[in-house]
């Protein structure tokens, strides 16, 4: 291509981005194509282009990468949480104007309303507070009382004495509110995304029984087959057509989902041992279960007599807040997945 050519097509394609070109050399662009048939088709083919539609990701593509979103935040901000200990209520008044307080505000986001350019917005959004600044913290109860749902117990924080200029602060207790599960055919499941398109999901699977986070009366919801293929679910719930993930940890390349042998009616309870397990009476599970190596993310795991570990194993309470279990003040069983 002669170099005439090279800047005639750069000048027409920087005309059809709407740059800004002199008159000048607008008008040498012109004049070459008047006499080079190579560029007159060129230009148009940059006409075309103009009268094409935009292109639209799928919004099955969408959830997907929301769902995406959503998991690697809510791993980050767990994260972030562990890693910045709550500081003692001293330190906090020997800070009082030398740092601005930080304030957080919340709100609901309908996540299948975004497109693809906001998925990178909220990324970043996301990046940038929790690279920046401290979590909110958990919503826990008493501490001295150390109660939590289920009639499970947690450990009273000691607490470092005044005279202890290098105390450590107090770890938190485990929180007495669980995350937003529900139960389908017994496995544990957490809020995804909403589904930009709710007639994606039309195959009915069976129900789910929940009030979700209200305080009536838990009632038979339908849950319906997910257009992905992550062993999720969705439930129409009050804020639209959601799609809820498995709650699952990896071991020997095989993923397991949380088990529950409690009936999880609404969000904040936390699933407990299948009724066939006995509760452990020791923090090495005897006489129930016994160790077996650790899983993908180091958490020791433990089987049950009669069963192989590919069957399902169990896992102790008090796991820290980024692992799966959640920070379960229970013991928790976890079985192979399976789609719906």
């Amino acid at each position: 291509m002669e170099m005439e050519c090279i800047r005639t097509q750069a000048t027409l394609s920087a005309l059809h981005d709407g740059e800004h070109v002199t008159g000048e050399n607008a008008e040498a662009a012109r004049a070459h194509c008047d006499e080079c048939e190579q560029c007159r088709a060129f230009e148009a083919d940059l006409g075309a282009l103009s009268g094409l539609p935009m292109p639209a990701a799928p919004p099955e593509l969408v959830d997907r990468i929301m769902v995406a979103v959503a998991s690697i935040a809510s791993e980050r901000a767990q994260e972030a949480e562990e890693l910045v200990p709550p500081a003692s209520e001293a330190a906090a008044s020997d800070l009082e104007g030398v740092a601005p307080r930080l304030e957080w505000f919340t709100g609901n986001v309908r996540w299948g309303t975004f497109g693809a350019i906001g998925v990178a917005a909220v990324a970043l959004v996301l990046f940038l507070i929790i690279g920046t600044g401290r979590p909110p913290a958990r919503n826990v109860t008493d501490q001295a009382a150390g109660t939590t749902s289920e009639g499970a117990s947690s450990f009273v924080a000691p607490q470092a004495t005044s005279g202890d200029a290098k105390a450590v602060p107090a770890p938190t207790p485990a929180p007495a509110r669980a995350p937003d599960y529900l139960t389908f055919r017994g496995r544990v499941y957490t809020p995804g995304s909403l589904l930009s398109d709710s007639g994606a999901a039309t195959q009915s699977v069976g129900t789910v029984s929940t009030a979700f986070g209200g305080s009536g009366a838990p009632t038979q919801i339908p849950a319906y087959r997910s257009p992905l293929t992550d062993g999720s679910i969705v439930v129409k719930g009050p804020d639209g057509s959601r799609l809820y993930e498995p709650v699952t940890r990896m071991s020997s390349s095989v993923r397991y989902q949380l088990v529950a042998g409690n009936a999880v009616e609404r969000f904040g309870l936390w699933p407990v041992l299948p009724s066939r397990f006995p509760a452990p009476t020791s923090p090495d599970g005897s006489p129930t279960f016994t160790a077996a190596g650790t899983d993908a993310l180091g958490v020791q795991i433990y089987t049950a007599e009669g069963i192989p570990q590919t069957q399902g194993f169990a896992v102790a309470p008090g796991t820290p807040a980024t692992d799966p279990a959640g920070s379960n003040p229970n013991w928790t069983w976890w079985e192979p997945l399976l789609t719906p």
